[in-house]
């Protein structure tokens, strides 16, 4: 690898699937202890498939409108364009024409919809226990392969997310995803070790050779969750074209402190006004936070 492909990810040298938590469905208490023990709750097969290749098709619709998908291929496909990266980093300046790119996906009324699937906030609320507010703010993970550089450090949500600690995520794979792809894996029972030094954490200097990852290949329809604690970090997309998408968004108890961001669109290049601008007047799910009695807190 040279410079500009040197992965950000630490090394795995203990690596075990991840526990298949679909006994633990309806019932709170195993829920609740699973979650605790491992920091993660894993479902295979929990949302179907083909609503989720559904949310899968627009965004690469909007790969395709944006030029970034080679011709001739199934769109479906994934397959980028020879030569087409998109780098979205906190760390480096985007192109304006790839901010476009992303609040076209952010504004695809599919997309926010999608983290309201009765199934999720079903499962989030037989979780938590009480009733559930699901933030706006929500992710779309596009991770183009050749650039390990762009592979997701480790870290934990709530550095960013704020609020609650007990926030949690739901990362979902917008499509299959193998060996080649990555994907996303979790360091088991990180979660209690407690809030970590971010930049400690991102340089792989908390995590010893001894921790156990977990993960495997996913499929459309398994869904991850964890909480905001739980060390995760993304694996390299190591496949000679095809582009990752995964989607993620945050939930907690609706009594619980949220932070003012979390109601803002992810990376703040549009405004909701602007996302919103093609949506029908009376949509619901506009700016349905606002109808809500929470406890909204500012990071000072």
């Amino acid at each position: 690898m040279n410079n500009n492909t040197v992965s950000r990810a630490k090394e795995m040298r203990i690596v075990e699937s991840f526990v298949d938590c679909n006994d633990t469905l309806g019932d709170h208490v195993k829920l609740q202890s699973r979650a605790t023990e491992n920091g993660y709750l894993y479902f295979p097969g929990l949302l179907p498939a083909e609503e989720v290749f559904s949310v899968r098709h627009e965004v690469l619709q909007v790969a395709e409108y944006h030029g970034l998908l080679r011709e001739g291929i199934n769109i479906g496909e994934g397959i980028r364009k020879e030569g087409v990266y998109v780098d979205l980093e906190y760390d480096k300046p985007t192109r304006p024409e790839l901010k476009k790119f992303y609040n076209d996906i952010l504004s695809l009324r599919c997309f926010n919809a999608f983290p309201h699937h009765r199934i999720l906030t079903g499962l989030i609320e037989s979780l938590i226990g009480q009733p559930s507010f699901v933030h706006p703010r929500h992710i779309c993970h596009v991770l183009f392969p050749g650039r390990y550089d762009h592979t997701t450090e480790p870290h934990q949500d709530f550095h960013p997310v704020r609020g609650t600690k007990n926030t949690w995520t739901v990362w979902i794979p917008l499509g299959n995803i193998d060996s080649e792809l990555g994907g996303l894996a979790i360091a088991c029972g990180s979660n209690q070790l407690g809030y970590l030094d971010s930049s400690l954490l991102a340089c792989g200097q908390l995590l010893d050779d001894e921790t156990v990852w977990h993960w495997n290949p996913l499929v459309c329809g398994d869904v991850l969750i964890f909480h905001s604690l739980t060390v995760h970090q993304g694996r390299d997309n190591v496949t000679s074209s095809t582009i990752r998408l995964s989607t993620s968004a945050r939930y907690q108890a609706i009594s619980e402190p949220v932070e003012a961001s979390a109601l803002t669109p992810h990376w703040g290049w549009a405004d909701w006004e602007q996302l919103y601008a093609n949506w029908e007047p009376n949509d619901p799910l506009k700016y349905y936070w606002q109808s809500l009695d929470l406890n909204i807190r500012s990071r000072r």
